[in-house]
């Protein structure tokens, strides 16, 4: 488990004060988790190859109107986040502005080119893995605090709200005896110093709402997938799939402090619990509401809208239904047609590109070398949803999609 010196957490504070929003009246900001992005499709869980998906979304965000505040993402950025030479990161921050930092601090990214949006990030577990076959993970993250954010906790404020960022560490299991449930992982949790550090934020803003986001789900319980079906995972209890270390220190922290909500991921299901375990409305007022938003490579995500009186959470929402599929170059290079379709589709891209055919899942369904203006391509077979078509040329890469019935 890291180490956290006091010291650092009190000079968090301090130094990511720039961060800190001017803002009067009612704001709203986007709420994502489980980004999974990957330069490689992955065989052993579903990711977001090439940030396909995080292309798209990123951009309906930056065009929505009222234009949001900010973007939180709550952990399992990349999907292998220790994986040399880069973990994986550049895939993502390459369309982020201004692209390739080193070293960036919280609120240095922004979705939008005009950088009027920023995104934050805290780090999961899939920041710390090496490879997934076998899953190894080391103690420490290499590449993400060196492409996406420190590996500090911090804080963003407004006008009305202190909203606080927090690391809740790597896998980590439970006895045996009380959960043998190796599929559901915990996060190591938090340390004695990061609870001071939360009293220590939370008591200098009294008046004002409070918001913590992290990636495991202190409290978890089985809500519905982001197609709006039941999830199907195993949750044994509300510890399973949480944090190990000063989980009920944690949950006694959010009730005498009377935290607003706590915005986590992990679990790739849309579901609000109550410290109980009981499901509750997006807008409970029996006390702290825990929000787990669906995974953001399946384009869940939520709205959370912040003013004087209250802050409200949107019900799951999903990006990218209605939007094309953004690209990084000339959108006119790509067309997929019909769309939707039940058999057949046709591509037209420019000569001798790479084609891939990919789920939402991050799976390669097709590969195919374009040697034709038009190539044909029989989907029968595919299930059901939502597909990327991805071309390769010497310029760039073009993203389309359809959908197949």
């Amino acid at each position: 488990m890291r180490k956290l010196i006091n010291i650092f957490c009190y000079l968090a504070i301090i130094n990511f004060l720039f961060s800190t929003f001017d803002v009067f009246g009612q704001i709203t900001f986007v709420d994502i988790s489980d980004l999974h992005v990957s330069n490689a499709v992955s065989y052993v869980n579903s990711c977001d190859n090439q940030a396909a998906a995080f292309q798209c979304y990123i951009k309906e965000f930056a065009a929505m109107s009222p234009k949001p505040a900010f973007v939180v993402a709550s952990g399992d950025i990349a999907n292998i986040g220790n994986s040399s030479p880069d973990g994986m990161y550049p895939e993502l921050t390459q369309y982020l502005f201004p692209p390739s930092q080193t070293n960036p601090m919280p609120g240095a990214y922004f979705i939008d080119s005009a950088q009027t949006i920023p995104i934050y990030f805290t780090s999961g577990n899939h920041e710390y893995y090496i490879t997934l076959i076998p899953p190894l993970s080391n103690s420490t993250m290499q590449y993400y605090p060196h492409y996406v954010s420190p590996d500090e906790d911090y804080t963003v404020e407004t006008s009305d709200a202190v909203i606080l960022f927090l690391r809740s560490g790597d896998d980590a299991f439970r006895p045996i005896w009380e959960d043998v449930n190796i599929t559901c992982p915990e996060g190591s949790g938090i340390t004695t110093a990061q609870c001071n550090w939360l009293r220590t934020v939370l008591n200098a803003n009294p008046d004002k709402h409070k918001i913590i986001v992290m990636h495991h789900p202190p409290v978890n319980v089985a809500g519905t997938s982001s197609d709006g079906t039941p999830f199907t995972g195993t949750i044994l209890d509300p510890a399973d799939g949480s944090i190990l270390n000063n989980r009920t220190t944690f949950l006694n922290i959010c009730d005498s402090m009377h935290v607003d909500i706590v915005l986590a991921g992990h679990e790739h299901q849309n579901v609000v619990a109550n410290r109980a375990g009981n499901v509750v409305d997006e807008n409970w007022t029996g006390g702290t509401r825990y929000v787990q938003t669906g995974a953001a490579f399946n384009h869940s995500y939520r709205l959370v809208t912040i003013d004087a009186a209250s802050v409200s959470v949107s019900t799951p929402m999903l990006s990218c239904t209605t939007t094309d599929i953004a690209e990084t170059k000339d959108r006119s290079s790509l067309s997929v047609y019909p769309n939707p379709s039940t058999s057949m589709i046709t591509i037209e891209a420019q000569m001798n590109c790479k084609l891939q055919i990919i789920s939402m899942e991050g799976k390669c369904m097709r590969d195919i070398t374009v040697e034709e203006p038009k190539t044909v391509v029989d989907v029968s077979g595919f299930p059901k949803g939502l597909y990327l078509v991805k071309a390769e040329t010497n310029e760039g890469s073009v993203v389309g999609k359809f959908v197949k019935e």
